[in-house]
């Protein structure tokens, strides 16, 4: 695995290759917490409305069906808004490990501008931040 450049090597022995089907790779979320507790992102939504009511623990918050479809209703520079569970209230991208690689940074804003190219709106209450 790790190879002295400075040294003269023809072929480098491995006792082990890993074949990767890229095809079989699909974008997923997942915790600094629990990293190994990761959920597609196609099934994220729904995973999210089974965690409402299940029992409370790890994948769950144990609400009954109608807490899980309150809302909340609230104004917001004059307008009228409704909160519902899940909703996003703060949208950030912050981090040491962000803020300290320009790649990675700039990765971010080039999603970031394509949602918005794509139709992404962010609704006038949600705090944004870059930092």
């Amino acid at each position: 695995m790790f190879i002295d450049h400075e040294k003269k090597v023809e072929d480098p022995s491995y006792t082990t290759v890993i074949e990767l089907d890229l095809s079989t790779v699909v974008p997923s979320v997942a915790g600094p917490k629990r990293p190994h507790d990761r959920i597609p992102v196609a099934s994220l939504q729904n995973e999210f409305r089974k965690s409402l009511t299940h029992t409370v623990g790890f994948h769950g918050f144990g609400l009954s069906d109608d807490e899980a479809k309150k809302t909340v209703d609230f104004k917001f520079q004059g307008e009228k808004y409704k909160f519902h569970h899940g909703d996003v209230a703060i949208a950030a991208i912050t981090s040491c490990t962000n803020t300290s690689n320009p790649a990675v940074m700039l990765g971010a804003g080039l999603v970031c501008k394509k949602a918005l190219q794509r139709g992404l709106k962010v609704k006038p209450f949600v705090k944004t931040s870059l930092a």
